[in-house]
């Protein structure tokens, strides 16, 4: 880790420096007891943290529930920049990005449904970031507009025709 990585507060970021957020996770990471390693860096003021190791599968399992709430938790004790987009996004095995991929897909899919049906379609409970993919491919889609629907956790995406 370079020196300007580990500098106490880098402008446009809130919540932590770069070194007590990598100290908080790697603590966090040794009482949990699980088998992972953790390369932390530092682009455009996000944090991002790749874990790998043996018990990386235990954070991908139930939809990357434990990846998620991790995640959650770190963005709660460290705020980011903004409600948009987290300051701490943690990944393992690309997960993230196949993730988003999927979800394109999903989106695309559901429109064409709802294209040839005439009829809404709800979506299957999302996280924010995830929800907030769907939205961004449906606005690029003619035919349709999407709401987000339900509380907390149940929170999903619902497609309806335009």
């Amino acid at each position: 880790m370079t020196e300007q990585q580990r500098s106490p507060q880098r402008p446009g970021r809130k919540g932590g420096s770069l070194a007590e957020i990598e100290s908080f996770f790697l603590t966090l990471i040794e009482h949990s007891q699980l088998d992972l390693d953790a390369g932390v860096r530092e682009e455009d003021g996000v944090v991002h943290i790749n874990l790998t190791g043996p018990d990386r599968t235990c954070l991908l399992a139930n939809g990357a529930a434990l990846l998620n709430s991790t995640e959650y938790l770190l963005n709660r004790i460290f705020p980011g920049a903004g409600t948009e987009a987290p300051g701490i996004i943690l990944d393992s095995d690309d997960y993230r990005k196949h993730r988003e991929m999927e979800l394109r897909l999903l989106a695309r899919m559901a429109a064409e449904k709802v294209v040839a049906s005439r009829k809404p379609l709800t979506l299957q409970p999302m996280t924010p970031r995830e929800r907030r993919i769907v939205h961004l491919v449906l606005a690029e889609t003619p035919g349709v507009r999407s709401e987000s629907q339900g509380d907390g956790d149940n929170r999903s995406v619902t497609l309806y025709p335009a």
